[in-house]
Protein backbone atom coordinates (compact mmCIF):
# COMPACT_ATOMS: atom_id res chain seq x y z
CA UNK A 1 0.00 0.00 0.00
CA UNK A 2 1.05 3.60 -0.57
CA UNK A 3 2.53 5.60 2.30
CA UNK A 4 -0.13 7.54 4.26
CA UNK A 5 -0.26 11.30 3.68
CA UNK A 6 0.05 13.47 6.79
CA UNK A 7 -0.68 17.17 7.15
CA UNK A 8 2.26 19.55 7.68
CA UNK A 9 1.13 20.10 11.28
CA UNK A 10 1.38 16.40 12.12
CA UNK A 11 4.67 16.01 10.24
CA UNK A 12 6.18 18.90 12.21
CA UNK A 13 5.27 17.34 15.56
CA UNK A 14 6.18 13.73 14.85
CA UNK A 15 9.05 11.61 13.59
CA UNK A 16 7.90 9.36 10.77
CA UNK A 17 9.84 6.12 10.48
CA UNK A 18 9.54 4.20 7.22
CA UNK A 19 9.81 0.43 7.78
CA UNK A 20 9.29 -0.38 4.10
CA UNK A 21 11.76 -2.97 2.87
CA UNK A 22 14.43 -1.64 0.51
CA UNK A 23 15.97 -3.43 -2.44
CA UNK A 24 19.35 -3.73 -0.72
CA UNK A 25 17.76 -4.68 2.59
CA UNK A 26 15.71 -7.44 1.00
CA UNK A 27 18.78 -8.68 -0.87
CA UNK A 28 20.71 -9.05 2.40
CA UNK A 29 17.72 -10.77 4.02
CA UNK A 30 17.41 -13.23 1.13
CA UNK A 31 21.16 -13.88 1.24
CA UNK A 32 20.83 -14.89 4.89
CA UNK A 33 17.99 -17.27 3.99
CA UNK A 34 20.02 -18.83 1.16
CA UNK A 35 23.11 -19.32 3.30
CA UNK A 36 21.07 -20.77 6.14
CA UNK A 37 19.60 -23.30 3.71
CA UNK A 38 22.65 -24.06 1.57
CA UNK A 39 25.51 -23.44 4.02
CA UNK A 40 23.96 -23.74 7.46
CA UNK A 41 27.29 -24.29 9.22
CA UNK A 42 28.68 -21.12 7.62
CA UNK A 43 25.78 -18.96 8.83
CA UNK A 44 26.06 -20.50 12.31
CA UNK A 45 29.77 -19.73 12.39
CA UNK A 46 29.04 -16.15 11.31
CA UNK A 47 26.42 -15.73 14.04
CA UNK A 48 28.80 -17.09 16.69
CA UNK A 49 31.52 -14.79 15.41
CA UNK A 50 29.27 -11.73 15.73
CA UNK A 51 28.38 -12.73 19.29
CA UNK A 52 32.05 -13.23 20.20
CA UNK A 53 33.08 -9.88 18.74
CA UNK A 54 30.26 -8.13 20.60
CA UNK A 55 31.21 -9.84 23.89
CA UNK A 56 34.89 -8.97 23.46
CA UNK A 57 34.14 -5.31 22.71
CA UNK A 58 31.86 -5.16 25.74
CA UNK A 59 34.65 -6.63 27.86
CA UNK A 60 37.06 -3.97 26.60
CA UNK A 61 34.58 -1.23 27.55
CA UNK A 62 34.12 -2.72 31.03
CA UNK A 63 37.89 -2.85 31.60
CA UNK A 64 38.28 0.76 30.53
CA UNK A 65 35.44 1.89 32.78
CA UNK A 66 36.89 -0.03 35.73
CA UNK A 67 40.32 1.47 35.18
CA UNK A 68 38.93 5.01 34.92
CA UNK A 69 36.93 4.49 38.11
CA UNK A 70 40.05 3.34 39.97
CA UNK A 71 42.08 6.29 38.70
CA UNK A 72 39.45 8.85 39.69
CA UNK A 73 38.68 7.35 43.10
CA UNK A 74 42.21 6.65 44.35
CA UNK A 75 43.61 8.66 47.20
CA UNK A 76 47.32 9.16 47.68
CA UNK A 77 50.22 8.18 45.37
CA UNK A 78 49.33 5.89 42.48
CA UNK A 79 52.39 3.68 42.92
CA UNK A 80 51.36 2.82 46.49
CA UNK A 81 47.94 1.44 45.50
CA UNK A 82 48.42 -2.30 44.93
CA UNK A 83 44.83 -2.80 43.77
CA UNK A 84 45.32 -0.20 41.03
CA UNK A 85 48.54 -1.86 39.87
CA UNK A 86 46.72 -5.19 39.79
CA UNK A 87 43.87 -3.67 37.77
CA UNK A 88 46.41 -2.17 35.36
CA UNK A 89 48.12 -5.53 34.87
CA UNK A 90 44.84 -7.38 34.37
CA UNK A 91 43.64 -4.70 31.97
CA UNK A 92 46.85 -4.86 29.96
CA UNK A 93 46.85 -8.68 29.68
CA UNK A 94 43.14 -8.90 28.94
CA UNK A 95 43.36 -6.04 26.42
CA UNK A 96 46.09 -7.84 24.50
CA UNK A 97 44.05 -11.06 24.46
CA UNK A 98 40.91 -9.25 23.29
CA UNK A 99 42.80 -7.38 20.57
CA UNK A 100 44.25 -10.67 19.32
CA UNK A 101 40.76 -12.23 19.29
CA UNK A 102 39.35 -9.25 17.40
CA UNK A 103 42.08 -9.45 14.75
CA UNK A 104 41.44 -13.19 14.35
CA UNK A 105 37.70 -12.53 14.19
CA UNK A 106 38.18 -9.90 11.48
CA UNK A 107 40.21 -12.33 9.36
CA UNK A 108 37.62 -15.07 9.86
CA UNK A 109 34.80 -12.64 8.97
CA UNK A 110 36.49 -11.83 5.67
CA UNK A 111 36.67 -15.53 4.78
CA UNK A 112 33.05 -16.15 5.80
CA UNK A 113 31.76 -13.12 3.88
CA UNK A 114 33.73 -14.21 0.83
CA UNK A 115 32.06 -17.63 0.96
CA UNK A 116 28.63 -16.03 1.51
CA UNK A 117 29.08 -13.69 -1.46
CA UNK A 118 29.10 -16.70 -3.79
CA UNK A 119 25.34 -16.95 -3.27
CA UNK A 120 24.59 -13.24 -3.61
CA UNK A 121 23.41 -13.61 -7.25
CA UNK A 122 20.47 -15.66 -5.93
CA UNK A 123 19.56 -12.92 -3.45
CA UNK A 124 20.01 -10.22 -6.08
CA UNK A 125 17.68 -12.00 -8.50
CA UNK A 126 15.12 -12.51 -5.75
CA UNK A 127 15.17 -8.80 -4.85
CA UNK A 128 14.72 -7.82 -8.51
CA UNK A 129 11.75 -10.18 -8.88
CA UNK A 130 10.00 -8.95 -5.74
CA UNK A 131 10.34 -5.25 -6.48
CA UNK A 132 9.08 -5.72 -10.03
CA UNK A 133 6.00 -7.39 -8.56
CA UNK A 134 5.58 -4.37 -6.25
CA UNK A 135 5.95 -1.97 -9.19
CA UNK A 136 3.15 -3.75 -11.07
CA UNK A 137 0.74 -2.24 -8.54
CA UNK A 138 1.39 1.10 -10.30
CA UNK A 139 -0.15 -0.45 -13.42
CA UNK A 140 -3.19 -1.73 -11.52
CA UNK A 141 -3.85 -1.51 -7.78
CA UNK A 142 -5.26 -5.04 -7.86
CA UNK A 143 -1.77 -6.46 -8.38
CA UNK A 144 -0.75 -6.90 -4.75
CA UNK A 145 1.65 -9.57 -3.46
CA UNK A 146 2.87 -9.68 0.13
CA UNK A 147 6.48 -10.29 1.11
CA UNK A 148 5.32 -13.44 2.93
CA UNK A 149 3.94 -14.89 -0.32
CA UNK A 150 7.17 -14.09 -2.12
CA UNK A 151 9.35 -15.63 0.59
CA UNK A 152 7.27 -18.80 0.26
CA UNK A 153 8.13 -18.94 -3.44
CA UNK A 154 11.76 -18.24 -2.61
CA UNK A 155 11.93 -21.12 -0.12
CA UNK A 156 10.21 -23.49 -2.57
CA UNK A 157 12.73 -22.60 -5.27
CA UNK A 158 15.65 -23.63 -3.09
CA UNK A 159 13.85 -26.80 -2.04
CA UNK A 160 12.68 -27.94 -5.49
CA UNK A 161 15.45 -26.74 -7.80
CA UNK A 162 18.00 -29.31 -8.99
CA UNK A 163 20.81 -30.02 -6.54
CA UNK A 164 24.46 -29.98 -7.60
CA UNK A 165 27.78 -30.46 -5.78
CA UNK A 166 29.22 -27.66 -7.93
CA UNK A 167 28.36 -24.35 -6.25
CA UNK A 168 28.13 -22.29 -9.45
CA UNK A 169 25.80 -24.86 -11.02
CA UNK A 170 23.64 -24.99 -7.89
CA UNK A 171 23.37 -21.20 -7.86
CA UNK A 172 22.29 -21.12 -11.49
CA UNK A 173 19.73 -23.86 -10.88
CA UNK A 174 18.15 -21.86 -8.05
CA UNK A 175 18.11 -18.65 -10.12
CA UNK A 176 16.52 -20.34 -13.14
CA UNK A 177 13.88 -22.13 -11.07
CA UNK A 178 13.11 -19.05 -8.97
CA UNK A 179 12.77 -16.77 -12.01
CA UNK A 180 10.40 -19.12 -13.81
CA UNK A 181 8.30 -19.91 -10.73
CA UNK A 182 7.86 -16.24 -9.80
CA UNK A 183 7.04 -15.34 -13.42
CA UNK A 184 4.48 -18.16 -13.63
CA UNK A 185 2.95 -17.18 -10.28
CA UNK A 186 2.69 -13.51 -11.21
CA UNK A 187 1.32 -13.76 -14.76
CA UNK A 188 -1.43 -16.03 -13.49
CA UNK A 189 -2.91 -13.03 -11.71
CA UNK A 190 -2.38 -10.41 -14.45
CA UNK A 191 -4.79 -9.21 -17.08
CA UNK A 192 -3.89 -10.49 -20.53
CA UNK A 193 -2.89 -7.01 -21.70
CA UNK A 194 -0.32 -6.70 -18.89
CA UNK A 195 1.38 -10.09 -19.20
CA UNK A 196 3.67 -8.98 -22.01
CA UNK A 197 4.51 -5.76 -20.13
CA UNK A 198 5.52 -7.73 -17.03
CA UNK A 199 7.62 -10.16 -19.07
CA UNK A 200 9.34 -7.32 -20.92
CA UNK A 201 10.14 -5.41 -17.72
CA UNK A 202 11.43 -8.57 -16.07
CA UNK A 203 13.78 -9.19 -18.99
CA UNK A 204 15.00 -5.59 -19.05
CA UNK A 205 15.65 -5.48 -15.29
CA UNK A 206 17.61 -8.73 -15.40
CA UNK A 207 19.67 -7.39 -18.31
CA UNK A 208 20.24 -4.12 -16.46
CA UNK A 209 21.47 -5.92 -13.37
CA UNK A 210 23.87 -8.05 -15.43
CA UNK A 211 25.10 -4.97 -17.37
CA UNK A 212 23.90 -6.37 -20.69
CA UNK A 213 21.87 -3.19 -21.02
CA UNK A 214 23.12 0.22 -19.88
CA UNK A 215 20.85 2.57 -17.91
CA UNK A 216 20.85 5.21 -20.67
CA UNK A 217 19.84 2.57 -23.23
CA UNK A 218 17.02 1.43 -20.95
CA UNK A 219 15.74 4.98 -20.49
CA UNK A 220 15.90 5.63 -24.24
CA UNK A 221 13.82 2.52 -24.85
CA UNK A 222 11.27 3.43 -22.16
CA UNK A 223 10.96 7.20 -22.68
CA UNK A 224 12.28 7.84 -26.17
CA UNK A 225 12.26 11.52 -27.05
CA UNK A 226 9.17 12.44 -25.02
CA UNK A 227 11.12 15.05 -23.03
CA UNK A 228 12.61 16.78 -26.09
CA UNK A 229 11.39 19.94 -27.82
CA UNK A 230 11.01 19.68 -31.59
CA UNK A 231 12.22 23.27 -32.01
CA UNK A 232 15.41 22.62 -30.04
CA UNK A 233 16.67 19.60 -32.01
CA UNK A 234 17.98 18.96 -35.50
CA UNK A 235 15.30 19.60 -38.16
CA UNK A 236 13.53 16.55 -39.54
CA UNK A 237 13.36 15.74 -43.27
CA UNK A 238 11.34 18.28 -45.27
CA UNK A 239 8.92 15.78 -46.78
CA UNK A 240 6.17 15.11 -44.26
CA UNK A 241 6.58 11.33 -44.10
CA UNK A 242 7.87 10.98 -40.56
CA UNK A 243 5.90 12.04 -37.46
CA UNK A 244 7.25 14.57 -34.97
CA UNK A 245 7.33 11.99 -32.16
CA UNK A 246 9.21 9.48 -34.30
CA UNK A 247 11.81 12.11 -35.16
CA UNK A 248 12.25 13.04 -31.49
CA UNK A 249 12.73 9.34 -30.69
CA UNK A 250 15.45 9.18 -33.35
CA UNK A 251 17.14 12.25 -31.86
CA UNK A 252 17.19 10.59 -28.45
CA UNK A 253 18.42 7.34 -30.01
CA UNK A 254 21.32 9.19 -31.65
CA UNK A 255 22.72 9.93 -28.17
CA UNK A 256 23.66 6.27 -27.85
CA UNK A 257 27.14 5.73 -29.42
CA UNK A 258 26.02 2.81 -31.61
CA UNK A 259 23.36 5.02 -33.23
CA UNK A 260 25.23 8.33 -33.30
CA UNK A 261 24.95 8.58 -37.12
CA UNK A 262 21.27 7.64 -37.39
CA UNK A 263 20.06 11.20 -38.12
CA UNK A 264 22.67 11.68 -40.84
CA UNK A 265 21.82 8.33 -42.40
CA UNK A 266 18.11 9.14 -42.48
CA UNK A 267 18.77 12.53 -44.10
CA UNK A 268 21.18 11.13 -46.70
CA UNK A 269 19.10 8.05 -47.62
CA UNK A 270 15.67 9.54 -47.16
CA UNK A 271 14.01 7.52 -49.94
CA UNK A 272 15.15 4.14 -48.60
CA UNK A 273 14.30 5.05 -45.01
CA UNK A 274 10.85 6.31 -46.08
CA UNK A 275 10.08 3.00 -47.81
CA UNK A 276 11.23 1.03 -44.78
CA UNK A 277 9.27 3.27 -42.40
CA UNK A 278 6.05 3.02 -44.39
CA UNK A 279 6.34 -0.76 -44.61
CA UNK A 280 6.64 -0.90 -40.81
CA UNK A 281 3.64 1.40 -40.38
CA UNK A 282 1.48 -0.75 -42.68
CA UNK A 283 2.62 -3.92 -40.88
CA UNK A 284 1.70 -2.37 -37.54
CA UNK A 285 -1.77 -1.46 -38.79
CA UNK A 286 -2.36 -5.00 -40.04
CA UNK A 287 -1.36 -6.41 -36.63
CA UNK A 288 -3.82 -4.13 -34.84
CA UNK A 289 -6.65 -5.42 -37.05
CA UNK A 290 -5.87 -9.07 -36.28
Amino acid sequence: LANPAYTPEISARTSIIDFTVTMKGLEDQLLGIVILKEKGELEKERTNLIEDVTANKRKMDELEENLLFKLTSIQGPLVDDESLIEVLNVTKITSEEVKHKLVTAAETEVKINSAREEFRPVATRGSILYFLIVEMSYVNMMYQTSIRQFLGLFDDSMEKSDKSPITSKRIQNIIDYLTYEVWKYQVRGLYEEHKFLYTLLLTLKICLQSNRIKPNEFMTFIKGGAALDLKAVAPKPKNNWISDMTWLNLVELSKIPQFSEILTQVSRNEKAWKQWYQRRVRAGKRCRHL
